[in-house]
């Protein structure tokens, strides 16, 4: 097993703002550095740059709500180019809810400032005595008090600093109020978008950073202007063609239908792999309601695909309404058995205010309902009866969470994993998680290769840095031997780790002929530094090597790599895949072929 990644070295000059600033929060200092082209041509930047600079931080175990964790903002290379889909930013810290490296993408606006600010990273340490913003300002840096926003909501706090500053430009990352309390699921948002898994959230609000705000003019620098120009203007228009027709016509939210058809959506804390009131809670179901519902539609900054769909009932207010996306409205619906698209829809209008992740919050409230359901927990912790399917829950229970309230409110603002241990009582066969960060909606039961992703993914269950189900859902019938699947895993999380360091959106992976090859030459045009199709797997590589060096300090070992206990010892219950379970001594196989391939540089070059 490889614990150290291979040193590279650069040629050629980087062109775009190579600018670190640290900042610590105990002592209101901060220093400016400059990066030198050899980081760049080793990270590229996104993720690869987050992960380079927390493995440089991060040398043992340490508290994830201490003020030794970094927070890490790390600008995506083509940020404010006109490179289309590629407005984003890494955000990297150690999870306070799994205790390891955990690295999200958050995107518009504030990604494009973050270079206009002359900077390819900001990192964060320390605790501040007060509530604070960190303002970075051209130039300027101050720590401003926040304690009048407080409480406030992380859309509600930008639009308060916006008025102070008399700058509607202004762009502002925040945390909400399950932030401020700790809640190790709680997110950051900036411009709408949020970095939702993994608690960063809890990190900002541990250290008393209530917001980041950014004002930059300054200009970006391009190496060739010309190739970047046609290089981009090819790919906007194959971002605006039958390519991600999905994703504008109704966004993530038309995987519903998919997976309830292929019986492979998890329903009811995954006990079920079909859920019989999915169709009441699709976009198309929306959209077919006679004039209910209204539709708005938003995007990212630069992005041609504007996949964002939200809706809200017509005789409510605008602000009420919330994003269709897969992956929440599972979370809220299939996975709690809720079949309400309003109490769904609210569900996550509520987390987002709150600052809450959609997927770990609605696994929480799954696995409090089926606790309930066996006793383990009061059914009428939250006011309404604790139960998969019922609707009037969801909003106490999430109030309950954000708030920290005493009892259960408490006990799942840790995570499930956390809530299971200290339930007790067999409660930790309910916890569907990995390594602490709980699953998305994917049924790995019937999906192997993405079983073998989600096992070995260093962030926990992770579909976004693991996303092998992308293999098995194309080609569900096909037979490969161990170590294709290994092979198909490795592939899949060094090109998620490729789109992340560039960083790319995922939604136009389809609109690439030879993304390596491509997304190369992209880079060079931009950079100035020069890249290929096998420079950018390595770099990929390296970033992984990474990841696995900064978690095996952390504490982690191999025998983490695992899968609930539930996706071994109980079959999918109906459906096409009737029957079908992980087989442990399968994993087991699938891990050993990985790990002999992940030691082994053919696997990557």
């Amino acid at each position: 097993m490889r614990t150290e990644p291979r040193p590279h070295t650069a040629a050629g000059t980087y062109a775009g703002p190579r600018e670190l600033l640290e900042v610590d929060l105990t002592t209101r200092t901060w220093r400016r550095g400059v990066l030198g082209d050899e980081v760049f041509a080793d990270a590229l930047g996104g993720v690869g740059l987050a992960v380079r600079l927390i493995d440089e931080r991060v040398h043992g175990p340490i508290d994830p709500l201490g003020a030794e964790n970094p927070i890490v903002f790390a600008a995506g290379p083509f940020a404010s180019t006109p490179v289309p889909a590629a407005n984003k930013h890494a955000l990297a810290t150690i999870s306070p809810l799994t205790g390891l490296l955990n690295e999200g993408l958050s995107s518009s606006h504030f990604s494009a400032v973050l270079r206009r600010c002359g900077l390819a990273a900001l990192v964060i340490t320390g605790v501040a005595e007060e509530w604070t913003t960190l303002a970075i300002d051209g130039d300027q840096i101050r720590f401003e008090d926040a304690s009048p926003l407080v409480g406030l909501s992380a859309r509600e706090t930008a639009k308060s600093l916006r008025a102070a500053y008399g700058d509607r430009s202004l762009r502002v990352c925040a945390i909400g109020a399950a932030g401020e309390r700790g809640v190790r699921f709680a997110s950051v948002e900036n411009d709408g978008r949020q970095a939702g898994r993994g608690g960063t959230g809890a990190v900002f609000g541990a250290k008393r950073l209530k917001a980041v705000a950014l004002r930059g003019k300054g200009e970006v620098s391009i190496a060739d202007p010309r190739a970047t120009a046609a290089l981009s203007a090819t790919l906007r228009e194959r971002a605006l063609g039958p390519k991600t027709a999905k994703y504008r016509v109704l966004g993530t939210g038309a995987n519903l239908r998919v997976l309830q058809r292929m019986g492979q959506l998890p329903t009811r804390n995954f006990t079920a792999a079909q859920f019989e009131g999915a169709e009441n809670v699709t976009p198309e179901r929306a959209r077919e309601s006679n004039g209910t519902y209204l539709e708005l539609r938003a995007g990212c900054a630069g992005c041609p695909v504007q996949c964002e769909h939200l809706y809200v009932r017509k005789q409510r207010d605008r602000r009420a309404a919330a994003a269709s996306e897969y992956e929440s409205v599972w979370a809220f619906g299939p996975n709690c058995g809720v079949d309400d698209l309003d109490a769904v829809l609210d569900a996550i209008a509520r987390c987002d205010e709150l600052g809450l992740d959609t997927i770990s919050t609605g696994s929480a409230i799954a696995f409090a309902m089926e606790c309930a359901q066996h006793d383990l927990v009061p059914r009428d912790a939250f006011g309404a009866e604790l139960r998969f399917g019922n609707a009037a829950v969801l909003l106490p229970a999430i109030d309950a969470i954000a708030e920290r309230r005493a009892g259960l409110g408490d006990l799942l603002a840790d995570g499930v994993r956390a809530a299971a241990q200290r339930i007790g009582r067999g409660a930790e066969r309910f916890a569907m998680h990995c390594k602490g960060l709980e699953l998305p909606g994917y049924e790995p039961r019937a999906l192997p290769t993405y079983a073998l992703g989600l096992a070995t993914c260093t962030r926990g269950a992770c579909h976004n840095r693991a996303a092998t189900y992308d293999r098995d859902l194309r080609d569900p019938s096909a037979e490969r031997d161990d170590a294709a699947r290994a092979l198909d895993a490795i592939a899949a999380e060094d090109r998620a780790i490729a789109w992340d360091s560039l960083v790319l959106c995922k939604f136009v992976r389809d609109c690439f002929d030879d993304f390596e090859t491509e997304a190369a030459a992209l880079w060079s045009a931009v950079s100035g530094l020069p890249l290929d199709a096998d420079g950018l797997r390595a770099a990929a590589q390296r970033t992984w090597e990474r990841k696995r060096a900064i978690n095996a300090r952390l504490g982690w070992s191999l025998d983490d790599d695992t899968l609930p206990e539930r996706l071994f010892a109980e079959p999918v219950a109906g459906g096409p895949h009737a029957g079908r379970r992980v087989d442990p001594e399968y994993l087991r196989a699938l891990r050993a072929e990985y790990e002999s391939l992940r030691a082994s540089s053919a696997a990557f070059v």
